[in-house]
């Protein structure tokens, strides 16, 4: 059983931010068992930019639930099933701290329709989720609000799961693998390239900017750079998440 999962926020990580909405699909592989939806008030100001792209004001979340009233019902929902989002990590990192600060341990299997989009449906200029549904012909309506993205990504994953020949949502789940803890934007292959000496490491946008540099001692650099994207933190986890494309390699460190 599967919750995909949308959420809107004040900002871009967890540690200093709150849901301004939120919208689970209980979805069984074939049909839609539940939908749950809310507004939440985050008890933290929306910010001008924000309320520009959700179109979610301080006005709107006035009278709406703090998380605490809700967390009981999302943790319900959520509970034993696999987590389904859009870019995953940005989604999860936020339910689960905020469920966390409820008192609810808890921890699930995630799965990210960008990653699985860019192994099963290969070849489209972007798979940002309005314009991969657009490509795709898949319906998507009130962008940047949580129900309309959950049901664009709901009828995403489920042509994922009808055009997954190859069984890469099977081998997503497996315990074995570190998926779900890669930049979305980046190939698993691109990682598995890494050499096993010690070096520095670079995180490169799109543009080629370097949103993050590490240093490989005593890990190979492979691992190294697996083990960073699991500890990073903050603003520096949300940049390497959202905005790399590419890991280089350079010398090793003197």
């Amino acid at each position: 059983m599967y919750a995909i999962v949308d959420i809107e926020t004040t900002g871009g990580y967890a540690d200093a931010n709150g849901i301004t909405e939120i919208c689970i699909v209980v979805f069984d592989g074939n049909e839609i068992v539940e939908r749950y939806e809310t507004l939440i008030n985050p008890l933290h100001r929306i910010p001008p930019y924000i309320e520009a792209l959700t179109g979610i004001s301080n006005a709107m979340v006035a009278e709406a639930p703090v998380f605490e009233e809700v967390a009981e019902r999302i943790y319900e929902l959520l509970k034993d099933k696999v987590f389904v989002a859009h870019s995953v990590n940005f989604d999860y990192s936020f339910v689960r701290s905020q469920l966390q600060l409820c008192g609810y341990n808890y921890d699930a299997n995630k799965l990210c329709t960008v990653r699985l989009s860019r192994k099963i449906l290969p070849g489209y200029q972007s798979y940002s989720l309005g314009k991969l549904c657009n490509a795709l012909g898949i319906a998507h309506v009130n962008h940047h609000r949580a129900g309309g993205d959950t049901d664009a990504t709901v009828a995403l994953f489920q042509l994922l799961l009808e055009q997954d020949k190859d069984g890469h949502i099977a081998k997503s789940l497996k315990r074995t693998s570190k998926e779900h803890v890669l930049p979305p934007n980046v190939p698993k292959t691109d990682f598995e390239k890494l050499p096993y000496t010690a070096g520095v490491y670079y995180f490169h946008d799109e543009k080629g900017k370097v949103v993050y540099v590490g240093k490989a001692k005593i890990y190979d650099t492979g691992s190294a750079v697996i083990l960073a994207i699991i500890l990073l933190r903050g603003k520096n986890k949300i940049l390497c998440a959202r905005y790399t494309v590419s890991v280089l390699r350079n010398a090793a460190p003197s």
